[in-house]
């Protein structure tokens, strides 16, 4: 009973020496993170270069089920039976990729390009978005599997675990996706089109899970909230602060009073030891979701830096060589000093996904910012150098075969509009939203009716596989028939 009249800074004094940050193990855990989704973003690369020339000759399916293999296979493989071998590949890959631009003289070639267009809707978003959505419906149902690799699984107090990427980088997506208001319409379009389905979703799961008994760890967002809850309550607070600046830049000042405020209550107030004592009656709303409140702040910090990430990256997207050489430049000198700051928050304060402190937002901010970074160099400033898109030679293709003559100029418009490469990041970038709400449906499924705790290697590593196919393909379909859901 005692424990239930503390207060948050009561509950600091007395317990902030009882928690290991692990400092050393998050920063080593931090970057093997990275490394894992760079082995999915490998296959992206190695997916773009196989279905150059057949984006143009055969049918977009065929090309879904060659970039599957590549992208879908390594992203299983080496979260399960063969995760020792993540920096191999990886590796591999790189010196493959170095030994293309010695080949081609791409660095050279770039050199003389007029232009280098990154598209309204840039390249680098599209991936940076579909890595997530891959990774983590990958992870939600791997982890059931005996083969999954353990060290990968969430973080129950300080850590910088895969699966600990989940929530933050999700978060991290909705951003560069969105826009600060402008006025009062655009913000009432941001809380009911955006917010409230959200919101709505995290009620109905807890609903879904009441009605079937099936509980849920209470210390990850707490007794009643759930990852849904968070996004809608981000986005909601995200557009509030963010109507509040004047000018895209203004946003990373706010942002980072925001974590500056949050850190001090954590460490100062006793934020951070009340959230993690397992002593502490969950009586109360407060108390009994303390995570998935107290945590807010810092996942609306990401929201706002995320939404400035992706501005900046579009203020611009016809550049000549030197602008395109400084984009890069001031991008990763920006990654580098997130992760200066990832190493330095690991040892000051820890890193914690569960109150998303200054440590898990650096982290957060690191990762996408490096991914957005090798996105540019390779596919945009590399392999749309030596291997350029030109939609209008498969336009022009169809027309010599018969297949448009007869088709209205929309028809023409959507077959130029949809190319043949990047099918599945474009399919999951379309219907994000309904392909992770199918892979938990999915997920379900696989619990109820296949026992995975019992699975071989080998059968876990085959039922992934299909999981994954069957989700990726529905959302395929979907995009080639232009069916956009959410």
């Amino acid at each position: 009973m005692a424990s239930e009249l503390l207060t948050p800074l009561d509950t600091f004094e007395t317990t902030k020496n009882h928690y290991d940050k692990r400092a050393l193990e998050s920063i080593e855990r931090g970057f093997t993170s990275l490394l894992v989704i760079c082995t999915t973003f490998s296959g992206i690369v190695l997916a773009r270069i196989a279905t150059h020339r057949l984006c143009t000759r055969v049918s977009p399916t065929l090309c879904f089920l060659v970039e599957f293999p590549l992208i879908v296979l390594p992203g299983v493989l080496f979260v399960t039976v063969a995760h020792e071998y993540s920096g191999l590949f990886v590796g591999i890959v790189a010196i493959a990729f170095l030994g293309l631009i010695v080949v081609t003289g791409s660095l050279s070639r770039a050199r003389s390009r007029s232009h280098f267009d990154l598209g309204k809707r840039p390249t680098v978003l599209t991936i940076v978005r579909a890595l997530t959505q891959l990774i983590t419906a990958i992870c939600i149902l791997a982890i059931d599997f005996e083969s999954f690799h353990r060290p990968y699984r969430k973080s129950r107090l300080f850590g910088a675990q895969l699966m600990d990427t989940g929530i933050g980088l999700f978060v991290v997506t909705m951003g560069l996706v969105s826009r600060r208001p402008r006025n009062c319409s655009d913000l009432r379009r941001s809380l009911l089109r955006s917010a409230l389905p959200l919101i709505l979703l995290g009620f109905a799961r807890t609903l879904a899970l009441e009605i079937i008994g099936y509980g849920q760890d209470e210390h990850e967002y707490g007794r009643h909230l759930n990852a849904f809850f968070t996004l809608g309550f981000t986005k909601l607070l995200g557009s509030l602060f963010s109507y509040l600046a004047r000018s895209d830049f203004q946003l990373v000042p706010l942002a980072l009073a925001v974590l500056i405020t949050h850190q001090l209550g954590l460490s100062v107030g006793g934020i951070s030891a009340y959230v993690m004592d397992d002593d502490l009656a969950r009586n109360s709303f407060l108390s009994a979701n303390r995570e998935g409140l107290l945590s807010l702040p810092g996942f609306v910090c990401i929201y706002l830096m995320s939404i400035y990430l992706s501005r900046w990256l579009v203020s611009k997207t016809l550049l000549s060589y030197v602008e395109m050489i400084r984009k890069l430049i001031y991008l990763g000198l920006f990654s580098l000093l997130c992760w200066g700051l990832m190493v330095g928050c690991a040892n000051a304060v820890g890193i914690s996904r569960v109150t998303c402190n200054m440590g898990y937002v650096s982290w957060m901010i690191a990762i996408p910012s490096t991914m957005v970074w090798l996105t540019m160099f390779i596919f945009d400033f590399i392999i749309s150098t030596v291997l350029p898109l030109d939609t209008t030679i498969a336009i022009a293709e169809n027309l010599e075969k018969g297949s448009l003559l007869n088709s209205s100029p929309k028809t023409v418009a959507q077959e130029k509009g949809r190319g043949g490469v990047f099918l599945i990041c474009e399919s999951l970038n379309m219907n994000g939203l309904t392909f992770f709400l199918l892979a938990n449906f999915l997920t379900g499924g696989v619990n109820i009716f296949l026992s995975p705790e019992s699975r071989s290697d080998f059968t876990s590593v085959v039922i992934l596989l299909v999981y994954m196919l069957l989700a990726t393909f529905v959302v395929f379909q979907m995009y080639m028939k232009r069916i956009r859901i959410a």
